[in-house]
């Protein structure tokens, strides 16, 4: 995105596919089923770091990059999509 640096991206795909990781395996929260839902975790989770890392200046920051607003946009960011478009089911 504009003005961020190349390891703050790094960093924001690292939460992203740690949160999505969590959320998918362990606790089932999914937007899609295989690869596919992961991958689309991945992105949602991403947008959702980006976003808390740009509303949220608190705490502790990592390149730029403030950890905990990261991970609860991820975390919100995916719970709120994955609740609008749930997996299908197969028929």
């Amino acid at each position: 995105m504009i003005g961020m640096s190349f390891l703050a991206c790094v960093v924001l795909i690292i939460i992203s596919i740690v949160i999505s990781a969590i959320l998918f395996y362990v606790l089932k929260k999914r937007i899609g089923k295989g690869i596919q839902g992961f991958i689309a975790e991945i992105f949602v989770g991403w947008v959702g770091a980006w976003l808390g890392w740009i509303w949220g200046h608190w705490w502790f920051k990592f390149w730029d990059v403030y950890i905990v607003p990261a991970i609860i946009g991820s975390v919100a960011t995916i719970w709120i999509v994955a609740a609008l478009y749930p997996p299908k089911e197969a028929k």
